[in-house]
């Protein structure tokens, strides 16, 4: 009697063991399936992630265009330099020639006089700003970039200088016209209006190269910085 209640009692824990093993069973799987659902929405969110960093724009530069436009640059400011040094150099010989010959007049005389001083001046800061840039020019297509952004910081300098210069340039101008109003029965206002129309669409054109030029500049130095 005993030994049947001993093999019952063994055979109730052996099935009460079984039946506590399939929910730990049936919660494994579950926890198994979980897993893998959250491993496989983690790769999908990366592979989106990573597509979506690849297609992100990124800065780009055309170097041998970059090249030749710096080079074309280059050879127009050497240009300008050369056209605005002969332009001082008539101002000066003018100034000689009417001081020597006594044609022009006072007032003529004085305003190519203190023009002369005044482009002397603007040709001395301007040398300075473009020798200090061509200095650093480089043929090595590695250095475009560089060049570039050293030719864009020498245009903005000389802009600077042109826009001050068109100061004591149109405090000249109008004492120059109205000297000559002085001794002449014609109408100033005309020539007031002319003069001071003309420096004020030259400050105006300068303004926009130079902010042309600075945006230009930080263009490059995002590509350079990427």
């Amino acid at each position: 009697m005993n030994e049947e209640n001993d093999k019952s009692k063994i055979a109730t824990e052996s099935k009460q063991r079984q039946e506590k093993c399939v929910p730990n069973t049936t919660q494994f799987m579950r926890k198994k399936e979980r897993s893998a659902e959250s491993n496989e929405m983690l790769d999908d969110t990366w592979a989106e992630l990573t597509q979506d960093w690849q297609a992100q724009p990124t800065a780009k530069t055309d170097i041998a265009a970059l090249v030749k436009r710096t080079r074309r640059r280059t050879y127009g400011a050497k240009l300008c330099f050369i056209l605005n040094i002969l332009a001082t150099l008539s101002i000066l010989i003018a100034f000689v020639y009417g001081i020597y010959q006594g044609e022009w007049g006072e007032p003529v005389n004085i305003y190519l006089g203190f023009g002369g001083l005044f482009s002397i001046a603007f040709i001395y800061f301007e040398m300075k700003v473009r020798v200090a840039a061509w200095s650093k020019l480089s043929d090595s297509p590695e250095k475009a970039i560089d060049n570039a952004i050293s030719g864009c910081e020498s245009s903005m300098k000389y802009m600077r200088i042109t826009q001050i210069s068109l100061l004591p340039f149109l405090a000249l101008v109008n004492w120059f016209i109205y000297s000559l109003a002085q001794t002449s029965t014609k109408a100033v206002l005309p020539a007031y209006l002319f003069a001071n129309g003309f420096m004020l669409v030259v400050f105006i054109v300068v303004d926009y190269l130079y902010r042309k030029r600075k945006k230009e500049r930080q263009q490059l130095l995002k590509i350079k910085s990427a």
